[in-house]
């Protein structure tokens, strides 16, 4: 595609990067449609934009087939689709920790692997691009009791590495995006967890998990929709099968030589 995404969906469009990254393509004057299981967050989100609500349960492949149908017979084709649906579901290795594990497989890989299929055609026919986003729990690992999060997002990984292959012959992009911590209702579920646990405030939870990050802070979801736009732009023309790590630099401290780094 040589030309800025006009035709756009994004999933998980009623949570916090996925409605920043509605808000970003509707900025660079794209048409843009929006699903969620979040009915009334979602029109909130697509009013304020002028894009299309499609609200949906984006586990079930029949409802994102409905979906993408819809969002192709609205816009005219997609030239860029952000898989951005996702949440963070508490459980551990144990048996009492089966269904958080099946859940988040359904949520943060499942979803995106439905709605990777029901696209492809529509990408294909415009030589569009494909955002996943994972995190990077799915390359280091999540914080404790996230085991189905952390497998699933390195599932997202793998899916995006897989479908850049099999479709760029096809004229289509796919790329990832690892977010660190981000200022969303995702990443302040965790927030308040530290902070009760540590008798301290919410925003000195987010300075402690952001110490010893390279840039001493957490992302706000504007940041990771400008990526997510970056990808699916003639910019990355040349960029698939890529997992672009957001984290302010999080992913490269050594805890062994934190030590060493300078106050």
């Amino acid at each position: 595609m040589s030309r800025k995404p006009e035709l756009v969906l994004v999933s998980g469009a009623a949570g916090g990067v996925g409605s920043a990254t509605a808000r970003r393509f509707a900025a660079d004057g794209a048409k843009v449609a929006l699903t969620d299981i979040n009915a009334d967050r979602l029109k909130e989100v697509a009013d304020e934009i002028g894009g299309l609500a499609l609200p949906a349960d984006g586990t079930q492949r029949d409802a994102v087939h409905e979906v993408v149908q819809q969002a192709v017979a609205e816009l005219g084709g997609l030239d860029a689709v952000v898989a951005a649906q996702g949440a963070a579901i508490s459980g551990g290795a144990s048996p009492k920790g089966d269904p958080a594990w099946f859940s988040a497989f359904d949520v943060n890989l499942h979803g995106g692997f439905f709605l990777a299929g029901e696209v492809m055609p529509h990408l294909v026919r415009r030589r569009g691009s494909l955002v996943m986003i994972a995190s990077t729990a799915g390359l280091l690992s999540g914080p404790p009791g996230t085991a189905g999060y952390s497998a699933a997002k390195a599932g997202v990984i793998g899916l995006v590495r897989w479908l850049a292959r099999e479709y760029g012959p096809k004229g289509v992009r796919v790329n990832g995006v690892c977010p660190g911590w981000v200022r969303t209702p995702l990443g302040e579920g965790a927030m308040t967890y530290l902070a009760q646990r540590e008798g301290i405030t919410l925003e000195q939870a987010y300075e402690r998990v952001a110490a010893h990050v390279p840039l001493r802070r957490v992302a706000e979801p504007a940041e990771i929709a400008s990526v997510c736009a970056f990808l699916a732009s003639p910019d990355a023309s040349i960029v698939t099968g890529h997992v672009l790590v957001a984290d302010g630099g999080g992913a490269v401290v050594d805890p062994a030589t934190i030590e060493f780094d300078p106050a």
